[in-house]
C-alpha cells in the first residue's frame, strides 16, 4: 500500500522511510519491531528486486522482513549494502536490540 498524500512518494509503506520513521516512529512514537508485509507481493516484487526491497525497507526503519521473493538474494544485497555503506551495522544493531527486547520480555 502507497500513500502518497500521506508520504508524498509512491513508495509501498514496507519501504517508505518517511512512513516507517518518521510518521510511525518519531510521530506517533511507536518503539516496538516493525514487521514488513509480504515483499514476495506484486507490487513490491514486480517493481524492484528481493536485495533491493530488503535494504529499502530496513533503511525506511523496518526490522524484520517477511517473505521476500527470493531469500538468498535478500539477505547478499544486505550484506553487499552494509558493506558498500549503504546501510551501517548501527542501523542493523537498532532492529536486533528491538528484536532481542521482544523476545527477552516474552521469557518473563
Amino acid at each position: 500500500i502507497s500513500t502518497p498524500a500521506i508520504t508524498n512518494d509512491e513508495l509501498p509503506a514496507s519501504l517508505s522511510k518517511e512512513m516507517i520513521d518518521g510518521i510511525l516512529r518519531k510521530h506517533l512514537g511507536f518503539e516496538g519491531v516493525v514487521i514488513t508485509d509480504a515483499l514476495n507481493m506484486g507490487a513490491i516484487q514486480n517493481t524492484y528486486t528481493s536485495a533491493q526491497s530488503a535494504v529499502k525497507s530496513i533503511q525506511a526503519g523496518t526490522d524484520i522482513l517477511l517473505m521476500p521473493a527470493d531469500f538468498q538474494s535478500a539477505y547478499n544485497g544486505i550484506i553487499e549494502a552494509v558493506k558498500d555503506g549503504e546501510l551501517t551495522e548501527e542501523r542493523i544493531d537498532e532492529s536486533i536490540y528491538r528484536i532481542l527486547k521482544v523476545k527477552y520480555n516474552l521469557r518473563r
